[in-house]
């Protein structure tokens, strides 16, 4: 992935359109705890058997995907076994820490495994919007832990 630096303006006008349609409403009816959308960030817990945290980094949105950590409900570092699949264990060959392994993440089109799997090749298209992946993670983890 190329190194890029977007103008904040442009990536906060991005980032407040997409996060527009997540509401205190849509977050309760998605089973989500919206600790925070603002600008760069979009940190929520997917409310389950067990939960997770999610934290969406988007400094550079849409220009780059979302850089994504996974945090216990109370915001510590996720220190727990992953299910696997999408969710790995890590350690990431840039952040050395847990991942999300999905197209849509930063950590997916920076790992050493799929850097020729371009995040233009997705950008734009329906479901990766920074609500998209969010609802993308929230399924993947809520099939993944019965």
């Amino acid at each position: 992935m190329r190194a890029v630096v977007v103008h904040e303006a442009l990536a906060r006008a991005n980032f407040e359109r997409d996060v527009a349609a997540l509401t205190d409403q849509m977050a309760e009816l998605q089973r989500l705890v919206l600790h925070q959308r603002a600008f760069p960030f979009v940190d929520v817990t997917i409310v389950h058997s067990k939960s997770i945290r999610v934290c969406l980094k988007a400094d550079d949105w849409d220009d780059l995907p979302p850089s994504i950590a996974l945090l216990n409900p109370d915001g510590s570092p996720w220190t727990s076994p992953l299910p696997g699949g999408v969710f790995n264990g890590g350690p990431h060959s840039v952040s050395g820490r847990s991942f999300i392994c999905m197209r849509g993440s930063r950590e997916y089109h920076t790992h050493s495994g799929h850097v020729n799997d371009v995040w233009q090749n997705y950008r734009g298209q329906d479901g990766m919007g920074l609500i998209g992946i969010l609802m993308q993670l929230s399924s993947v983890w809520r099939q993944a832990v019965r």
